[in-house]
């Protein structure tokens, strides 16, 4: 399988680092056409804190993999034994940030909340663009 050099090296469109403020969050970061830097466009919350921070940075992982384009995600089946699920808030008002839900299921009863992505406007693509 051959790779292009100059594709691998560029910077990826999206980041993450840990949020220094709020300890089981991750604030996530977009290179911007004309930025010199990245620029924080949302965060993801951990909502159940019982939950292995480390198994909530590999969630991240795979989020900011799908943001980036990449197929080619960490299975974390074993990891948690349970299904992730997942609910699109309604925005009140156009301009809102884009706001998603996660939940775990067990199998047994119902799902319990996990965690909270919030991104700025724009950032998820429709589906009828094809992302």
């Amino acid at each position: 399988m051959s790779m292009d050099f100059n594709t691998e090296s560029e910077k990826p469109a999206f980041m993450y680092k840990r949020n220094p403020l709020i300890p089981h969050a991750f604030q996530i970061f977009m290179w911007k056409q004309g930025k010199s830097d990245y620029e924080p466009i949302g965060d993801y919350t951990l909502l159940d804190t019982s939950e292995d921070i480390d198994l909530t940075e590999k969630k991240v992982m795979n989020i900011i993999s799908l943001l980036n384009g990449r197929k080619n995600l960490m299975d974390l089946g074993s990891l948690t034994n349970s299904k992730v699920l997942f609910h699109i808030m309604p925005k009140e008002n156009t301009e809102d940030p884009d706001k998603i839900m996660f939940r775990s299921h067990d199998g047994s009863g119902t799902s319990t909340e996990n965690a909270m992505l919030i991104l700025e406007k724009g950032v998820l693509k429709d589906e009828q663009s094809n992302v």
